[in-house]
């Protein structure tokens, strides 16, 4: 068929054809959105259930981190890492983050965080639920120190007997 015939063929058609309204198109973008996110989640999903076999999460594969038990330090299998993750997680996130939030609020009005806040290991409560912690797999990273490295006297700033002194003759 010549280029002209299809372009008038293409063209008849369009005519016959009535424009998509706003409202399909408005629809039409509606409905990719739910199937991208559909698809995302189910996705996310089966690699879940991938992860919770060796005791992770997605997430937790990505930052080096593993659910363990308490009793004897194993990974959990895929039954109680779909208690903690699937069901109490989602379950206690929402009275988790209010009780945070509480004593969050209390600091900001003065109160004095007791000591080790920061520094201490948490559980959270589906970890307390079901007597699992969760580790840090990633290796220590290893620090070498070179010949030039010279550590800085806190005492004597100066470096050499009486170099203060000699710089500041006021202090004299």
């Amino acid at each position: 068929m010549p280029h002209a015939a299809r372009v008038i063929t293409l063209l008849l058609v369009a005519r016959q054809q009535p424009a998509a309204s706003l409202g399909r198109r408005i629809g039409a973008l509606a409905l990719g959105t739910v199937l991208v996110v559909g698809t995302l989640v189910v996705g996310w999903l089966v690699w879940s259930v991938f992860e919770w076999r060796q005791g992770r999460t997605p997430t937790y594969r990505l930052l080096g981190l593993r659910v363990v038990s308490r009793s004897d330090g194993q990974p959990i299998g895929l039954g109680r890492s779909f208690l903690r993750s699937g069901i109490l997680c989602p379950l206690l996130i929402v009275p988790t983050v209010a009780v945070g939030a509480v004593v969050l609020l209390c600091f900001a009005f003065g109160a004095s965080p007791p000591d080790g806040l920061f520094r201490q290991a948490r559980r959270a409560p589906w970890d307390v639920l079901t007597a699992t912690t969760v580790l840090d797999e990633r290796p220590a990273p290893i620090v070498q120190l070179g010949a030039e490295f010279q550590p800085i006297d806190p005492v004597d700033l100066g470096g050499v007997d009486g170099a203060v002194e000699r710089a500041h003759p006021e202090l004299n």
